[in-house]
């Protein structure tokens, strides 16, 4: 179309919107899409311009056709100044007005152009309403993910895209971006990439110990420390998630195997890991799995596999659990050190301390005779048959 007639089409929209209580919203937006169909690339500009004032929830399919010949032109965009600058336009408007209908074509264009500044706008926009999209909520996980793929690789990836596109997962709030975002923290990029990220999973709407779950058992058992050391740490779990994350953790290490050396020894601080936080937590709920991770801890002790200082930890942990099972299980365990030490089998001192110290917190009166065995032991030294005497007097009978 020539100069002169794109001239007269913008005049006459112009004189449509000078008239406007002349015109119905509705003749006012039809006569704005069809004088910009016509129109020049400036004159295009100058339409959207002039509707600047109005309510752009109003004009939105005005907006959505300037993304679409953007869309449509995209080849060109860093050459042109009028086509980016409509592209802008056509993004502002149509966030201004919640234009949700324009969002997968947001997504398209985002894919198409890699300018950082301009997928940085798209992702602002998309954030505000693509959450209802699937082909959008989709697509900025699956290009989080291969970014991430790219950065293992040692390739390069645009950090500040990446932080702008998991903050627009956090505003989408949907569960599915979760491993995603995790991820994101867990490859340690630059803080201003992963304090984002870490904000955005505590938005995600949904089961937070499940989501959890399912990213530590997304790994093999032998690649699951760092993800739940990681997971410890992130606020958006509270101390009750924490405590069953780690009884669901050291349930599967314990019931896993391993042919190398190196993941048997990961599987291992996986236990040990899991087995503090309950502990510390005095988590009793997880008796059974503390138990199991003791009598395996036992094993490689007995085997030299690992020093005392493991097994001391486990048997802290059976004691917190504070169950008669608990106690049973120690009992037990005396009861075996005893009948090595009456055969002169090497025993360490310490452990059988902290076995006789445990059986005291735990107070249950069935350990009472294996205590007053100990106690009568003339093959341990004096102070061992002491702690069992002091132990003997707290249990109750």
């Amino acid at each position: 179309m020539n100069t002169r007639i794109s001239n007269r089409l913008l005049t006459a929209f112009l004189l449509a919107l000078i008239a406007g209580t002349a015109f119905a919203q509705e003749d006012r937006l039809e006569t704005a899409r069809e004088s910009f169909t016509g129109a020049s690339l400036p004159t295009k500009l100058e339409i959207l311009r002039m509707t600047e004032r109005d309510d752009p929830a109003e004009f939105g399919p005005l907006y959505y056709d300037a993304l679409k010949h953007v869309l449509n032109n995209a080849e060109r965009i860093r050459a042109d100044r009028d086509l980016r600058d409509l592209a802008f336009l056509a993004m502002d408007r149509i966030q201004a007005g919640t234009y949700r209908p324009a969002a997968n074509d947001l997504w398209r264009l985002y894919q198409v152009h890699q300018e950082t500044s301009f997928r940085i706008r798209v992702l602002e926009v998309l954030a505000t309403m693509g959450g209802e999209s699937t082909t959008v909520v989709e697509g900025v996980i699956d290009w989080v993910r291969r970014q991430h793929v790219v950065s293992q690789a040692g390739g390069s990836v645009d950090f500040q895209v990446l932080a702008s596109a998991v903050k627009t997962l956090g505003e989408f709030g949907d569960p599915r971006a979760y491993t995603a975002l995790l991820d994101t923290v867990l490859y340690r990029y630059p803080g201003y990439v992963t304090a984002p990220a870490r904000e955005s999973l505590g938005r995600l709407e949904g089961d937070m110990l499940e989501f959890a779950l399912t990213a530590v058992r997304s790994r093999p058992p032998a690649d699951r420390r760092p993800v739940f050391s990681l997971l410890l740490d992130m606020d958006h779990l509270d101390d009750a998630e924490r405590l069953e994350l780690a009884r669901e953790v050291l349930r599967d290490a314990v019931g896993a195997s391993a042919s190398d050396l190196s993941a048997q020894e990961e599987l291992r601080q996986t236990r040990f890991l899991a087995a503090r936080i309950l502990r510390e937590g005095s988590y009793s709920d997880a008796a059974r799995e503390v138990i199991r991770h003791f009598n395996q801890t036992v094993l490689e002790f007995e085997r030299r596999r690992i020093g005392s200082a493991p097994l001391l930890e486990a048997i802290a942990a059976v004691g917190a659990m504070g169950t008669e099972e608990a106690s049973a299980r120690l009992t037990d365990y005396l009861d075996l050190l005893n009948t090595y030490t009456e055969s002169d089998r090497p025993f360490d001192t310490q452990v059988v301390l902290a076995v006789i110290a445990n059986l005291e917190l735990l107070g249950f009166p069935g350990s009472y005779n294996v205590l007053s065995y100990t106690y009568m032991l003339e093959n341990y030294p004096r102070r061992v048959r002491d702690r069992a005497e002091q132990a003997m007097s707290s249990v109750r009978q």
